[in-house]
């Protein structure tokens, strides 16, 4: 008989040792998600406020969204939407140096990824547009000119270069390059590139099939 009492004991204590800790377990987890839903609940509370901990997050929160499709407008960019001028920490987060003057448009995600309208203002008159694909903290992945024009000193002719662009609802990219020359005025298609981005946020060039 005294052997049998130990036998007993020493199970029924193991299990009941087992039990508090799975209590002890469920407890932690549950305190454990009720704070990643209060800090969750707080991080709401500070965006509705205009209060951020990432100056990135902020400034990307703040521009206007721009839905697709969108078609060129030439160098009118102010009718695609308003544009947000770019802080100089986004600007050196893009590459850029902090003097460069560039102003951002919010696009629909792609794969999950941010994307966004950048322009470019290279002089008093001139400013070139281009589409960015970028990671959640802002981090540049890809990017695409979409518009820019520039003079064309040919050997019989002197004229600008121009490029056009349409981007699908599902971020199908096509580009049209014109030359118009100065002395005729006449406009002529150059040549036609289409693209599409990858999974990871990539400009792939597709090939373009002319129908004979």
């Amino acid at each position: 008989m005294r052997y049998i009492i130990p036998c007993i004991l020493i199970p029924l204590v193991l299990t009941l040792l087992s039990c508090g800790q799975r209590k002890r377990d469920v407890v932690y987890y549950e305190q454990m998600v009720d704070s990643i839903r209060k800090a969750e609940q707080l991080q709401e509370m500070k965006r509705k406020a205009g209060v951020y901990d990432d100056p990135v997050e902020a400034f990307f929160d703040t521009l206007q969204m721009c839905p697709l499709p969108i078609h060129s407008e030439r160098a009118a960019f102010f009718k695609l939407g308003r544009f947000g001028k770019v802080p100089p920490h986004v600007t050196s987060l893009l590459g850029y140096p902090v003097s460069s003057r560039l102003k951002a448009l919010l696009l629909p995600k792609v794969h999950g990824l941010r994307a966004m309208l950048l322009s470019e203002q290279l002089d008093s008159i001139t400013s070139t547009l281009y589409l960015y694909t970028l990671e959640t903290d802002g981090t540049p992945i890809d990017h695409l000119c979409l518009y820019e024009e520039r003079s064309e000193d040919r050997a019989d002719d002197f004229g600008k270069l121009y490029v056009d662009y349409y981007v699908t609802s599902e971020y199908e990219v096509t580009l049209l390059y014109y030359y118009t020359s100065l002395t005729t005025h006449k406009s002529e298609n150059e040549q036609s590139r289409r693209f599409r981005i990858t999974a990871d946020g990539h400009f792939l060039e597709e090939v373009i099939e002319i129908e004979n």
